[in-house]
Order: structure tokens, then C-alpha cells, then sequence
């Protein structure tokens, strides 16, 4: 298939999103596609590659969606490369996948969005100490992405 045009990408990512995560929910409760969509939002301008990554920034890792399926759909190469990138796979150390994603522009743009939602601990049902740890570990990752994104401006 051929690339996707641009003005129905971000309309195809919606509708794949709201498909693969169709019954899931996040740990306060509510669709999981809710928490794409807002990583979405919070991206500045209108760049619809950029949007189509936060919205799928999870396909990879979370769903049964696979990087062919995506090349199927047509969806751009920045597209796809931009979701693996921020897709921690089996196997790999935390600090490789921190690499993984700094090593991509668009991926640190989007990790900076998801972990800042991630981090909202209004989002949660109660507050335990794992969870603390948690919202810690990002809030590092999310300085050292901040400094990234510094060097590369």
C-alpha cells in the first residue's frame, strides 16, 4: 500500500488507536484511549506525523499491532520509526529503551507529553508506594529528556 495521504492520516491513527485498546482501561479506570489522545493534544502545532506518533506512541508495545501492520496501513516511515522508538521491547534494560528513545527527535517530543501524563497521579485511584517510585523514576527519565531536547535545538 502506499503511504497515506496527509489530512487522513491522523483520521486512520484515531481509528486504529480506538480499535486496538477497545476494552482497556488505565489504572484509574477510565479508556486507555483517553490517555493517547491527551499525549496527542499536548503536542504543539500541527504536525499531523508528529500527532499520528503520540497517538499510537503505545500500539507497538501495548497492543497486538505490529511495526508490518503499520507498514501495511501506509503509515509513514517518521510514523513508524518515531512509535518504535518509544517502545520498550522484551528483554531490553531500562536504560537501553531510555536510549532507544532519545536517539529519535520525535520520540523525545512524545515521551516528554506521555510521561508528563503519566506522572498526573490525579489519574489514579489511590496512591501506594510503588506508585511513588514510579512517578520518581519518570519525573528522571523526564529531566533527562528535557536536556536532550535542549542539545537538539
Amino acid at each position: 500500500m502506499s503511504t497515506i495521504e496527509k489530512g487522513i492520516m491522523l483520521s486512520k491513527m484515531l481509528t486504529l488507536v480506538v480499535q486496538a485498546f477497545e476494552g482497556v482501561f488505565d489504572k484509574g479506570g477510565r479508556p486507555y484511549v483517553l490517555h493517547c489522545m491527551q499525549v496527542m493534544l499536548w503536542l504543539d502545532g500541527d504536525d499531523e506525523e508528529l500527532q499520528c506518533i503520540g497517538l499510537g506512541h503505545d500500539l507497538l508495545e501495548d497492543t497486538s499491532v505490529t511495526e508490518a501492520s503499520l507498514v501495511e496501513l501506509g503509515f509513514t516511515r517518521r510514523i513508524i520509526d518515531g512509535i518504535k522508538c518509544m517502545s520498550k521491547v522484551p528483554g531490553e534494560s531500562y536504560e537501553e529503551y531510555k536510549a532507544k528513545v532519545k536517539s529519535n527527535p520525535d520520540s523525545i517530543r512524545v515521551k516528554l507529553k506521555d510521561l508528563r501524563h503519566n506522572s498526573d497521579i490525579r489519574r489514579l485511584k489511590g496512591l501506594r508506594p510503588k506508585d511513588i517510585e514510579r512517578v520518581a523514576r519518570y519525573h528522571a527519565f523526564y529531566v533527562e529528556l528535557e536536556a536532550a531536547s535542549k542539545q537538539l535545538h
